[in-house]
């Protein structure tokens, strides 16, 4: 696993969210609430989705998840992606 320091060096201040144990529909609003209430001066946001419990959330983020403040999707490791966000 990569350290969060060198997300911070790469890529500018950052926030994290867990989607851990949620159920789809839960996972989608608190996508949405994340980036809704990021700091403007937040360059990304770092989903953690997991990968051991099954490929749904998995694949919401990475493959059916959009939002207008997000400029690219990082697939950052099997766990974990990296939404970067519009300036």
């Amino acid at each position: 696993m990569i350290p969060d320091e060198f997300i911070e060096l790469y890529y500018g201040k950052h926030k994290i969210v867990d989607l851990h144990n949620q159920t789809k529909e839960d996972a989608r609003i608190n996508l949405i609430y994340a980036i809704e209430s990021l700091d403007i001066d937040t360059k990304c946001l770092i989903v953690v989705h997991g990968y051991h419990g099954g490929t749904v959330i998995k694949n919401l983020v990475r493959k059916e998840f959009k939002h207008s403040k997000i400029a690219e999707k990082v697939n950052f490791d099997a766990g974990r992606t990296i939404f970067l966000i519009k300036n």
